[in-house]
């Protein structure tokens, strides 16, 4: 069997590889909150109170919460005790006032990988004079037994949308810069000259990952090399290595386009085994193309090889949309001219 180690909620290989062939799976909230509504049944229903081992954990805990309609609290309030506030919501028949008044406690972690955090909040929590249930959403099919109840089997290699930021597997990732870790420059600003230096130097940061990239890969020109490396720097945003485009001038590249056959490529050669990118239409090309899942920002979906034919499918019905809309203004202009 695979040996896995767990380090702040993330998993990964103990030998630190991940191969390019093993699937990545990767949850969104959307599955998380459809995973939690569609296992509802298997809480108990004399849970007093929900509880959240920090920090995902008390995400999952508060959304259990507001589904059952119970109050809800985190591992080091429970252990201090006092009052439970709830907002104005319709309180159900027997909700406790204060955490002493609870007897039975659903403590709540998002997943178990290794189950440190697990074991520790049971050390913490040993002496209290509760009925604990231990709950995870997310297990592995070995260590099921950590938990009273779980929801899923979710496989490694594993990404959340909540913690992917600050996944090892990073390492072995290639990761678009604008639209990722910045903002795209708005259309005013990509001027190839001031501005456009101006954007690069001010832009704020919109996802900043805590572990090293494998590698950075953005259709900046290679002359801004200087000005990316500063912004990264400033950020500490960590990376092996940063691939940009040369040998092609700022109307060159807007006339041929090609982004996402540049990123493909890097992808390809590089051995990762994901391409974090913040355009649907180009995270769509970059499968094709390598046929290697991409995680796409705009719409938080992985795109792979077992998706690919439904993504195209929508990507034509938006294109027809869209053309559809077109004519009907052209249309709906003739007409109002002509009047």
């Amino acid at each position: 069997m695979r040996q896995y180690k767990s380090l702040n909620g993330c998993t990964f290989p103990s030998n630190n590889i991940i191969n390019e062939e093993e699937k990545m799976n990767f949850k969104t909230y959307n599955d998380l909150s459809k995973c939690i509504v569609s296992n509802l049944n298997k809480i108990p229903p004399n849970i007093d109170l929900v509880v959240g081992i920090p920090r995902s954990g008390t995400m999952v805990a508060n959304m259990l919460a507001l589904y059952l309609n119970l109050p809800f609290t985190d591992v080091a309030s429970l252990l201090r005790g006092g009052e439970l506030r709830a907002g104005y919501t319709k309180r159900a028949a027997g909700w406790i006032k204060k955490i002493e008044d609870a007897k039975t406690v659903l403590v709540v972690d998002d997943s178990v990988s290794s189950g440190k955090a697990i074991k520790e909040a049971k050390e913490q929590l040993k002496d209290c004079p509760y009925q604990l249930i231990w709950m995870a959403v997310y297990v592995l099919p070995f260590n099921k037994n950590m938990v009273d109840i779980w929801f899923e089997v979710c496989n490694q290699p594993r990404m959340f949308e909540w913690n992917f930021m600050h996944h090892w597997a990073l390492e072995n990732c290639c990761m678009d810069i604008d639209g990722v870790l910045c903002e795209d420059p708005k259309w005013f600003e990509n001027d190839d000259g001031e501005k456009y230096k101006a954007f690069l130097k001010n832009t704020r940061p919109k996802l900043v990952p805590t572990k090293k990239v494998g590698v950075l890969v953005s259709c900046r020109l290679e002359k801004y090399r200087e000005d990316t490396e500063r912004w990264l720097k400033e950020y500490n945003i960590l990376y092996d290595k940063l691939v940009l485009m040369n040998g092609i001038t700022a109307k060159e590249r807007a006339l041929i386009g090609g982004h996402a056959n540049f990123k493909a490529e890097v992808y390809k050669k590089s051995g990762a085994i994901l391409f974090i990118e913040s355009d649907n239409n180009q995270a769509i090309e970059i499968c094709q193309i390598t046929g290697k899942p991409v995680l796409c920002i705009e719409n938080m979906q992985l795109i792979n090889s077992d998706n690919i034919g439904r993504q195209l499918i929508t990507k034509t019905v938006e294109i027809q949309k869209t053309g559809k809309q077109i004519v009907k203004k052209l249309i709906w202009m003739t007409r109002k001219n002509k009047e």
